[in-house]
């Protein structure tokens, strides 16, 4: 990856964090909101261990950058799984108006 790749990442990684904070202000279901707890939890992990890779000795990189790696497949995950139980409260909500 290219310092220009992380830096693109990192923002949007940033960002991703405040809609998930404004997401978790927002919620009232206790199912979604420890899902994006958990999302924001994994998310706010990567960004401290970018922090810890920037500052790391050239020895110490390549095992951080398997955890970023790990970590944000792991955000994937959990964005997913968000994403599943906002769809399945949105169908409850439909079928329960109907």
């Amino acid at each position: 990856m290219t310092k220009k790749v992380d830096g693109a990442f990192h923002k949007k990684l940033t960002a991703s964090i405040s809609s998930i904070k404004a997401k978790l202000a927002s919620v009232k279901n206790p199912e979604r909101k420890a899902a994006l707890k958990v999302q924001l939890k994994i998310a706010n992990k990567i960004v401290a261990l970018k922090k810890k890779y920037a500052a790391a000795p050239e020895s110490k990189k390549a095992a951080i950058r398997a955890k970023i790696v790990a970590a944000k497949e792991k955000l994937v995950l959990a964005k997913g799984h968000v994403q599943e139980i906002t769809k399945a409260l949105d169908s409850k909500k439909v079928n329960s108006i109907e």
